[in-house]
């Protein structure tokens, strides 16, 4: 395909050197190539400028300039002034009617009309090679392309050495009239060899930026194919070139069209500019495989454009931090990635922690990559982002399982790529790792924007890793504070100020953070409710991610049924809370240790209703906002069948570190962690009792 236009490709005219005119000298009329004035004549010089009449007057000729010559301009003869010929299809010499030089022209010879042609570009009295369509009583039905068909009625095959044909058979015929309703009429015209000659239609080449302009027209693009997808009509494209992003569809009744093209290879497109549901798409006619030294071009070019593209946006932080500062250059690499993953139609899965934290982590992001789709201007591309909850604070195999299992069925239905997946809120700690692992044999990447502290074994597997702790900062710096100012590196979002409010208040954080609390221009009291709303829906919705109700609870809809939502869902909520507190409470058992640490035991167990709102984590940390109010340095333990949940207050504890040290005294199946001084963990239920003795004892042995 390439530059092959109709009837011939391009080439400069090399008579005017492609200019499309000549400039021919001659001798100077006026002074008969003397140069020189012969006289003052008004009929000569009315039209002069002032320039030439101050030459008159000083006897030098106004019109040559004194040179005794004038230059005349004169359309090239050749190339009609278009300054470029078409270049033989046979022999490469300049070309005249039908694409041929004269000599060629009188070869044996037939046009093979490519599918963007149309009845337009069909000549009478042309030969054209075609593929019998279908056997009627009237004649043969012959196809010269997907889009043009003509007819060889029985009235003309008198004189035809043929008679019998078959569908799909390929034969030689002449078009001898093109009637006014489109109905073109053939006869066979058999040769014993003859030269096959490509026609395509002429269309300007253009850039994906560019592609609305030309709605209604053929165009030609170049591209890589990041994506494809076999749909019950046609197959969807997607390509990337320097500018941008465009869909593009092949018809074929179902069938995966052009099944030699696949991702990551490098194309050229010829096809009509439309629009389907709102959106531009390209409707190919004709795609073709680009090689060599031009793919390799064209290569390069898109990665250097693609670069500029993938750049952050360059903005300041809501708050001074020097925190955050010190973080820029990790959230920025994380950024990049996932507009590269975006231009690339890369997955993007973002796993989240369920609580209020974790969502507003994982909401901002999706939002933000949301946003930049639609900046593309190609929001049929929101299939790639893809936002779960993780019950667990860790990324566990379950989860794994399931995404693995997803990505993979996908990667054999529509050919999508191994995902870019996001951890929010966990994927710090070796909990990880099992799951990370596995997802890595099949080349995924992993990300982590995490604020529990962090264990340096599971900075092998990742991609990047976004963590407060390694910069100097805590876990105050939450998972929803990191993700809100990842997301406006993306891509601006709503109300960024009050996703960050909720975070810090849903995980109680305090410090310079709090400063994002007092830009929201929300009260403390208020952003607690949505944090509570968003805990509240989130566990009842289990393992689903239901966006739109997260969203409506962040304020992303209409305010007033925001206001009613959050009212009543943490109205909700907190009457589960106090209804389970009030049991609770009863089964809290206390005691004062020797190294002056009060603690806390609740029975869970027995003390709680199963499978309901507040779950163990949240209740055991309503119980020891109670019970610290009484005991500035206190531990609440609330411990189940095989679990346990650690609150703290004025000790130094390092959950993480105790964890370790139990796992490797008791041959108990012990794992877990969390932040330094809010954590969790596992065991097998024969061995509970020996498990919190041993976590007791090692209480009693912290420092206040």
């Amino acid at each position: 395909m390439g530059g092959k236009g109709r009837y011939g490709i391009d080439m400069k005219c090399d008579c005017c050197n492609g200019k499309g005119y000549i400039d021919i000298e001659e001798e100077c009329r006026t002074c008969s190539g003397t140069g020189k004035a012969k006289g003052f004549n008004p009929e000569v010089t009315k039209e002069l400028t002032s320039e030439q009449l101050s030459l008159f007057l000083k006897g030098i000729c106004g019109i040559c300039g004194g040179k005794g010559k004038t230059k005349k301009r004169d359309v090239c003869k050749t190339c009609f002034g278009k300054g470029h010929l078409k270049k033989c299809l046979m022999c490469g010499k300049p070309a005249t009617r039908g694409g041929l030089c004269p000599s060629c022209a009188k070869k044996p010879h037939a046009y093979l009309l490519k599918d963007s042609c149309g009845l337009e570009d069909v000549d009478k009295n042309s030969i054209y090679v075609g593929t019998v369509s279908g056997i009627a009583p009237i004649g043969v039905f012959v196809d010269l392309n997907k889009r043009v068909r003509g007819l060889i009625r029985k009235k003309d095959m008198k004189n035809n050495p043929k008679t019998d044909y078959s569908v799909g058979e390929q034969i030689v015929v002449k078009v001898i009239g093109i009637k006014h309703n489109g109905e073109v009429d053939l006869i066979e015209n058999p040769f014993n060899e003859y030269s096959v000659i490509e026609i395509s239609k002429d269309a300007p080449e253009i850039k994906n930026e560019d592609v609305e302009k030309f709605l209604g027209k053929m165009v030609g693009i170049k591209g890589k194919i990041t994506h494809l997808k076999v749909t019950g009509g046609p197959t969807i494209f997607t390509i990337l070139d320097e500018t941008g992003i465009v869909n593009a569809a092949a018809f074929e009744g179902g069938e995966r069209a052009f099944p030699e093209i696949n991702i990551d290879e490098f194309v050229i497109v010829k096809g009509i500019v439309k629009r389907r549901n709102m959106e531009i798409q390209i409707e190919i006619f004709e795609m073709e495989k680009l090689l060599g030294e031009e793919a390799n071009i064209l290569d390069k070019k898109i990665r250097k454009e693609l670069e500029k593209k993938c750049e952050p946006n360059q903005i300041g932080f809501l708050i001074k931090s020097d925190v955050l500062e010190r973080l820029r250059w990790d959230l920025e690499n994380v950024a990049r990635e996932l507009r590269r993953a975006i231009f690339e139609c890369r997955p993007i899965i973002i796993r989240h922690h369920w609580d209020a934290d974790g969502v507003c982590g994982g909401v901002s992001i999706e939002k933000a990559l949301n946003n930049f789709i639609l900046k593309t201007g190609n929001t049929e591309l929101n299939f790639l982002v893809k936002r779960k909850v993780s019950r667990a604070p860790f990324y566990e195999l379950e989860d794994l399982v399931k995404d693995l299992s997803e990505s993979l069925e996908d990667k054999e239905k529509f050919g999508d790529k191994i995902p870019l997946v996001v951890l929010v809120d966990n994927g710090s700690t070796c909990e990880d790792i099992p799951a990370i692992k596995q997802f890595l044999v099949f080349g995924a990447d992993v990300i982590t924007i995490d604020h529990h502290f962090p264990d340096e074994e599971v900075d092998k597997y990742l991609l990047h890793h976004v963590n407060p702790y390694k910069v100097g900062g805590d876990s105050n710096y939450t998972a929803g504070v990191l993700c809100v100012e990842l997301s406006r590196m993306i891509e601006s979002i709503p109300n960024p100020e009050l996703i960050a409010g909720v975070s810090l208040v849903g995980d109680r954080a305090t410090g310079e953070v709090e400063e994002y609390i007092k830009i929201s221009g929300l009260e403390k009291d208020w952003l607690k409710r949505i944090g509570l709303a968003i805990e509240y829906e989130g566990f009842f919705l289990r393992f689903r991610t239901a966006s739109q109700i997260f969203h409506e609870i962040l304020g992303f809809g209409r305010k007033d049924r925001h206001e009613k939502l959050v009212m009543m869902l943490s109205d909700y909520a907190n009457q589960s809370i106090d209804m389970q507190v009030k049991t609770a409470m009863e089964g809290v058992k206390v005691q004062k240790l020797p190294n002056g640490v009060t603690l806390a035991a609740l029975d869970i167990e027995n003390y709680a209703k199963r499978f309901t709102f507040p779950p163990p984590g949240k209740l055991t940390g309503e119980v020891h906002d109670i019970l610290k109010n009484e005991h500035p340095m206190i531990v609440t333990l609330g411990y189940g069948p095989d679990f346990t949940v650690i609150r703290s207050e004025g000790v130094k504890m390092d959950i993480p570190k105790l964890v370790r040290e139990i796992k490797e005294e008791i041959n108990a199946g012990v794992d877990g962690g969390g932040h330094l001084v809010v954590g969790s963990l596992k065991f097998i239920p024969a061995k509970r009792k020996e498990v919190l003795a041993k976590l007791a004892a090692k209480i009693s042995l912290l420092s206040t």
